[in-house]
């Protein structure tokens, strides 16, 4: 593969209506010139004939580390698809969540000068989402529940890309997956940091017959019948400043490291929860809010960091992860707005609260929710979790619970009493509302009010 060639005809159709001022760079792959490599342009693989880098795959994958450009390479395949290889049809772009469509994937789009040359329309209009030049429409939508997930299953698509799929169920790409039925190259496409060996790692790159293509810096595989770009390390993005590589070298170490930085799936040493078996505790039929004796909601404040909330239903013994709310640079009428949301689908109950923001759990309180401070003692909410393990069940759209138990470790390696604080903000939350709603093991109840 030569590494301009895409650049010399990318995007063709109207390309010269994304000028970009001279301080941005041009809607094109990246090109790394120390190693002579192109990560995005080999994700930008196609049939013969209409793009330069040869894949008969119907799915891509693009797999990175922080900055690394995953996003950016979702908008140029999104672009291609709009304007070369399916013009005039309907695509789709789906993020985890409604503000990760506004704060990653609309900001870059953006910044590449997209949303000057293409028309937003709104949710009231007839025909919502992007039109293009080329007469291409690109709905965007997010998938943090079951019920737009369902909502996914509505439109016929050429196209379709998940942006952060590791933190999306799997449901919502086997749904997508069954809906491109249209147009001249039908193909699906994801882009991810990786969470562990979740469901992307075993659909788009577990494979001992995989072919590998390109081993270093990173790997071009085939496998699955996926065309992916796996480990495409954050380093390589030449548009990162250099203090942005310094503090991710200074701030990651071990597995989180090969995780976050270097884009590896790796599995995490020392897990707190190890009991935790995907074949015993994920929940993979729909539950119905008449199947629980009572609800009970976990939150864990965030902001540069995610904030969580959980419905938890409890049916006896049994204590079932039934939904979640999982976003960064979010506020707290956000949180309250998705809490509604869910007590609406399941039931209202008592929302434990992380103590450390009194204000805004008075900001719950006076919006009508039963919320609490929690007891926030580490080691017997550990315990406690453990305790009720054996009836213990996490839903299957719960992706970002389910990978948290797969990444929530004790510090070196397990050989610590003391959990990371990292990957930990949904185990906060769970945390939070099965200790203090059951109280700890010295008879005290669980009123909340530690």
């Amino acid at each position: 593969m030569a590494a301009s060639s895409y650049t010399d005809q990318f995007p063709e159709p109207s390309h010269s209506r994304y000028g970009r001022g001279e301080d941005r760079q041009a809607v094109r792959p990246y090109y790394h010139q120390d190693t002579d490599v192109a990560p995005q342009e080999e994700f930008l693989a196609g049939p013969e004939g209409l793009a330069p880098v040869q894949s008969e795959a119907r799915n891509h994958a693009f797999v990175s580390g922080l900055g690394a450009g995953k996003t950016a390479a979702g908008i140029l395949r999104s672009v291609a698809n709009a304007e070369q290889w399916n013009p005039g049809e309907l695509g789709m772009i789906v993020a985890p969540t409604v503000p990760a469509l506004k704060n990653a994937i609309l900001p870059v789009m953006r910044e590449f000068g997209l949303l000057d040359a293409w028309e937003y329309r709104g949710k009231g209009s007839e025909e919502p989402g992007i039109h293009t030049p080329s007469g291409s429409r690109i709905i965007l939508e997010s998938a943090d529940n079951d019920r737009k997930i369902q909502r996914l299953r509505g439109p016929n698509l050429s196209w379709v890309w998940i942006d952060e799929a590791a933190a999306v169920s799997e449901r919502a790409w086997e749904v997508l997956s069954g809906r491109l039925r249209v147009g001249q190259y039908r193909n699906a496409f994801v882009t991810t940091t990786p969470k562990g060996k979740n469901w992307v790692y075993e659909r788009f790159y577990a494979d001992q017959d995989r072919d590998v293509h390109r081993s270093d810096p990173y790997e071009v595989v085939t496998a699955n019948g996926t065309h992916g770009v796996f480990g495409v390390p954050s380093w390589l993005n030449p548009h990162n400043p250099d203090d942005y590589i310094d503090r991710l070298d200074e701030e990651y170490e071990g597995e989180f490291f090969r995780q976050e930085v270097e884009g590896e799936f790796t599995k995490f040493d020392g897990l707190v929860y190890s009991w935790f078996d995907d074949n015993d505790h994920i929940l993979r039929d729909d539950p119905s809010p008449d199947e629980y004796d009572e609800f009970i909601y976990g939150v864990d404040w965030g902001h540069g960091n995610p904030m969580v909330g959980l419905a938890v239903g409890r049916a006896g013994d049994a204590y079932h992860i039934v939904d979640e709310f999982y976003e960064t640079r979010c506020t707290n009428d956000d949180l309250s707005r998705e809490l509604e949301e869910m007590q609406d689908r399941w039931r209202e109950g008592t929302v434990y609260c992380d103590p450390a923001e009194p204000r805004s759990i008075e900001d719950l309180s006076r919006d009508g929710f039963h919320a609490k401070k929690a007891d926030n003692s580490v080691t017997p909410g550990i315990q406690k979790v453990s305790e009720v393990r054996d009836e213990f069940q996490v839903c299957e759209i719960c992706q970002n619970v389910i990978n948290e138990f797969d990444l929530y470790q004790y510090k070196d390696g397990g050989d610590s009493d003391d959990p990371l604080k990292q990957n930990d903000h949904a185990m906060d939350a769970l945390r939070y509302a099965i200790l203090t709603h059951t109280g700890p093991d010295d008879g005290q109840s669980g009123s909340g009010t530690w």
